[in-house]
């Protein structure tokens, strides 16, 4: 019996139908890209020597000549290398399976449970109070210390930052929903010498932004190696540990490489190698394709590089997530330089991002900013 629905190969063929060039073609979503109604969503991806790690000799006022840069970018939703507010509280909830929460958030999830105690709110009802309160207009500092407080309750505390930062001086105080405890941790959080605080919720506050979204990943961790045989297995690899430090003859021709920003004048030069194509290549080609290549790191290398991809994975689709509102506007990302060139190219698979150039937004000769 003949089905008119299926199609078979003729009697005696062992060849299936050839396919036209146009069906031998992959879809690439980001093909649609050419033919989209609204401009495309802008995303920057910024990437950077952690801050917490410069020499003593660091001031954060050094930053000024990036951050009058970036503010002339005008992102429209900033996000950080911090975990949101949803993945720490999940890290907690789920702690039999991924270890302690505390190790990659304890300051954060401490203020949360203090904070919760004080609203008697959850994490998820203090995020979606803070959400409905962020839509207001003209926010009083009696408002701005509430949703400080809810902020800090949704395990957020740099978008409570961005409260802080935004309140004059003499209204950062402990009042209206948020403990005069809570506010010291507050106001110590909108002063840190990170990138996250340092950067972006300074930015968020200048350019009047409400908060700032959390991109960093760990729940993909449980895909780790074993770390003793990890280390173990770097042990039996000739040079990875040098390729690990950039302690090779490529990274030793780059004068910038040796900088560690120790003085003023090499914050600029660091920001533009660290977010320039030749440290992405070659740091990507040192930490992680060195790995796939090695018979010795063998599957426990493979496994590492899965877990960096995953987490790299995650954060963009944590950009995706949350540009989906915002079609046609801007985005930037603070993270770690070596995060930079992985996030990138998955950003590009969407069919409505658009990467925008750190080097060219650098190299501009910005009106009314310091060189």
């Amino acid at each position: 019996m003949a089905l008119s629905a299926c199609k078979t190969t003729p009697q005696g063929s062992t060849s299936p139908p050839l396919l036209t060039s146009s069906q031998q073609q992959a879809f690439d979503p980001a093909v649609a890209k050419h033919t989209l109604a609204i401009a495309p969503t802008k995303v920057m991806i910024f990437g950077l020597g952690h801050l917490d790690s410069a020499p003593a000799t660091f001031q954060v006022a050094w930053l000024e000549p990036v951050l009058c840069r970036l503010r002339t970018y005008k992102p429209d939703l900033i996000l950080t290398e911090a975990l949101s507010g949803e993945q720490v509280m999940a890290l907690e909830a789920y702690a039999a399976y991924h270890g302690d929460a505390g190790k990659y958030a304890g300051p954060t999830l401490q203020m949360a449970k203090a904070a919760q105690a004080d609203l008697q709110l959850t994490a998820a009802q203090a995020l979606v109070q803070a959400n409905t309160l962020c839509t207001k207009d003209a926010l009083t500092a009696a408002e701005r210390r509430r949703l400080a407080g809810l902020f800090v309750a949704a395990a957020e505390p740099l978008s409570a930052a961005v409260q802080w930062l935004r309140l004059p001086a003499a209204e950062r105080i402990g009042a209206d929903g948020i403990s005069p405890s809570l506010a010291k941790q507050v106001n110590l959080w909108a002063t840190l010498r990170n990138e996250m605080s340092s950067i972006a919720a300074r930015l968020a506050a200048d350019l009047g932004l409400e908060r700032v979204y959390g991109a960093g990943d760990h729940l993909s961790d449980v895909a780790q190696p074993d770390f003793a045989a990890f280390k173990a297995a770097v042990a039996t690899e000739p040079n990875q540990v040098d390729l690990f430090n950039h302690n090779t003859p490529a990274f030793h021709a780059v004068p910038e490489e040796a900088m560690k920003m120790a003085t003023a004048a090499e914050v600029m030069p660091v920001m533009k190698w660290k977010n320039s194509p030749r440290f992405a290549a070659l740091d990507a080609e040192a930490q992680w394709l060195s790995m796939l290549r090695s018979e010795k790191l063998g599957r426990v290398g493979r496994q590492r590089v899965a877990a960096w991809e995953a987490q790299n994975l995650r954060m963009a689709v944590t950009i995706r997530e949350a540009t989906a509102s915002m079609a046609g506007g801007k985005a930037l990302l603070i993270v770690g330089a070596a995060h930079k060139p992985f996030i990138e190219a998955y950003l590009r698979t969407f069919t409505d991002i658009e990467i925008v150039s750190v080097p060219a937004l650098l190299e501009a000769k910005a009106t009314d900013c310091p060189e």
